[in-house]
């Protein structure tokens, strides 16, 4: 339980951080990725405001630009608070060409005065995949480009944008930011894992003296209470096997046993000191033998069982376990089925099928309704729903977590559902080798 408890920690602590990193690498280079986007298109509209045959060499004139583009910039080196913040001079500085095209697509004109690494060629081929594009703007290759039309809307000029530089440094902080990230990432997961011991080590120290003090209690019990059952058969031949207070005194005996017998089994169970002979058996056969022997049980209390067992079904596991778990299984459900007011009761539903690589055995039955709280708790230990805390039911709520137990030790599952408002079905998995 306690590493269960440790393995839980480590995973949620674990998913936690990757959460954590991942929402950090991935808006933080979201948004460097847009504000590269949104640079490249304010240069490409600053060079679309421009002649551009003039734009090789910066205009001896002074032009005139909006007051948010320029004014004391060259005094404040992070810019306006909350401004992106772009020098007009970086339009000089730019790489870029430019292409005309006429209304069919086909290529009028190109520039490629204003860059080195594209020729007239390569920018014809540039042009005519632009022009494919629905999007006015985007990327191609590592060019940025903007459509602009004419007044007519038949002609078009397209402008594209060296961004690569851009984009190579982008690519490495993006990989230079993961890196980090992972690097951090299993840092901290080493640090969580070691510290996850210290964490969980007085849960694991109380949880130790809470089995030590179960161990050694059941034990101490069961020596007065087995004094005390041969002291009452002792009675009994002398005052008669009828008499009241022997009966009273003998039936309370049997059910300190049982409740002791329960605890050092689940005592055991938690050490991992339970023994199981792991053999393959007929679970066919063991299952009906069971259904069997509790249907005296069943009829005596008015309540039928129904088996659907599949036939020549084989199990590996430990035999008599299987037999204690089908049979409480049984037990509960011939406890708690609901009775009608005329003192009947639908039938209980024992179902035994494989299905894949595993083997399907459920138990259904009748009940008053159960909600999804109650149902959360069903293999608690010592947990029992408000309708069935009565003297007539017996038990201590131990039952279901004995048989979770066992089910577990053979690698399976057991689960609780509700299929219907007033039904109770309870199903143990069992896989099979």
């Amino acid at each position: 339980m306690i590493k269960k408890l440790r393995v839980k920690f480590i995973i949620l602590s674990t998913i936690s951080l990757l959460l954590l990193l991942g929402i950090i690498v991935i808006s933080s280079n979201l948004l460097t990725y847009r504000e590269l986007i949104t640079n490249a298109d304010k240069v490409l509209d600053m060079i679309a405001g421009h002649d551009e045959r003039m734009m090789p060499v910066p205009p001896s004139d002074k032009k005139e630009f909006p007051p948010d583009s320029t004014d004391g910039q060259h005094m404040d080196f992070w810019g306006k608070l909350g401004r992106n913040i772009l020098s007009p001079e970086i339009m000089y500085e730019a790489r870029f060409f430019t292409a005309d095209l006429s209304a069919v697509g086909e290529v009028v004109a190109v520039g490629t005065e204003r860059i080195a690494m594209v020729n007239e060629e390569e920018a014809f081929a540039y042009a005519v995949h632009a022009y494919r594009k629905k999007s006015d703007r985007g990327f191609i290759g590592a060019f940025r480009y903007v459509k602009l039309y004419q007044d007519n809307e038949s002609d078009m000029h397209v402008i594209f944008l060296d961004c690569g530089r851009n984009l190579f440094t982008f690519r490495n902080a993006l990989l230079t930011n993961c890196l980090i990230s992972f690097l951090g990432f299993i840092a901290i997961f080493i640090v969580i894992v070691v510290f996850s011991k210290k964490i969980v080590r007085p849960v694991s120290e109380s949880y130790e003296k809470q089995k030590q003090f179960i161990s050694v209690a059941g034990h101490e019990i069961k020596t007065p209470v087995t004094i005390i059952d041969a002291d009452v058969e002792i009675l009994a031949m002398e005052f008669g096997e009828e008499n009241e207070w022997l009966q009273d005194i003998s039936k309370q005996t049997k059910r300190m046993a049982a409740l002791t017998n329960d605890l050092l089994t689940l005592s055991r169970m938690d050490e991992n000191r339970q023994q199981f002979t792991m053999i393959d058996f007929p679970i066919s056969d063991i299952v009906s033998e069971t259904v069997q022997s509790f249907q005296t049980l069943a009829h005596s209390r008015n309540k039928n069982i129904i088996a659907e067992i599949a036939p020549m079904l084989s199990c590996r596991g430990d035999e008599n376990s299987i037999r204690q778990i089908v049979g409480i299984l049984l037990e509960n459900a011939i406890k708690y089925t609901k009775e009608h007011a005329d003192g009947s009761s639908d039938a209980i539903l024992l179902k035994l099928e494989k299905k894949n690589h595993n083997l399907y055995l459920s138990v259904k039955n009748s009940a008053d309704p159960v909600s999804e709280e109650q149902l959360r708790h069903f293999f608690d230990r010592f947990y029992r729903t408000e309708q069935s805390r009565n003297s007539e039911t017996g038990g201590y709520g131990l039952g279901l977590s004995i048989a979770k137990s066992m089910v577990e030790a053979h690698r399976g599952r057991i689960t609780a559902s509700v299929p219907d408002r007033e039904t109770v079905q309870l199903t143990v998995i069992l896989p099979v080798k």
